[in-house]
């Protein structure tokens, strides 16, 4: 059995909001293998790890499911070597991140050793922003599910916080 799997989630893309733990994993790493390079707190990472990301992933393929199975199969390859895999995403990992769950299903039925370290997520950012309070009634959609939908899944008369909006096709297809 290897290393295992350790994700790290880096927050909502502001410096300051990566955590204490995380920060120390980084500082100590020798390689991370990230999402992607487009986060906010990428160019202020330390700069001892070799950092890996897989954009080029994205950049190549024709759809979200072919991107997350390369990414997580690649990662569960890397898993397998003494010293682990070291994967880092945007955000906290347990927040709209799809290859964080099929990584955790694929490490359980192999037996991978498997650790999050959390982060501050995109909500808390959005919810200070509007002035929300996440226990009054607040709903959080996906968009990719949304623009599926013919009709939200909302109560009327609570606030909504739709993540995973990418792109503009992405708020478009929401809208619609």
């Amino acid at each position: 059995m290897g290393g295992g799997i350790t994700i790290v989630g880096l927050g909502p893309g502001d410096p300051a909001l990566v955590t204490r733990e995380a920060w120390s994993i980084l500082e100590s790493a020798e390689e991370a293998y990230g999402r992607t390079r487009f986060h906010g707190v990428w160019r202020h990472l330390p700069a001892h790890p070799r950092l890996h990301t897989f954009d080029s992933v994205y950049e190549k393929s024709e759809d979200f499911e072919d991107v997350y199975r390369t990414i997580v199969e690649t990662l569960i390859d890397l898993a397998d070597r003494p010293r682990g895999v070291l994967y880092l995403v945007p955000g906290d990992p347990t927040v709209g991140e799809a290859t964080v769950l099929q990584l955790r299903r694929r490490a359980s039925e192999i037996g991978l050793p498997f650790r999050i370290v959390h982060g501050v997520s995109f909500l808390e950012p959005a919810l200070a922003l509007a002035g929300l309070d996440a226990l009054d009634g607040l709903q959080v959609a996906d968009a990719f599910e949304l623009s599926t939908l013919h009709h939200p899944p909302f109560h009327p008369d609570r606030p909504v916080v739709v993540g995973q909006l990418h792109s503009r096709l992405a708020a478009s297809d929401v809208k619609l």
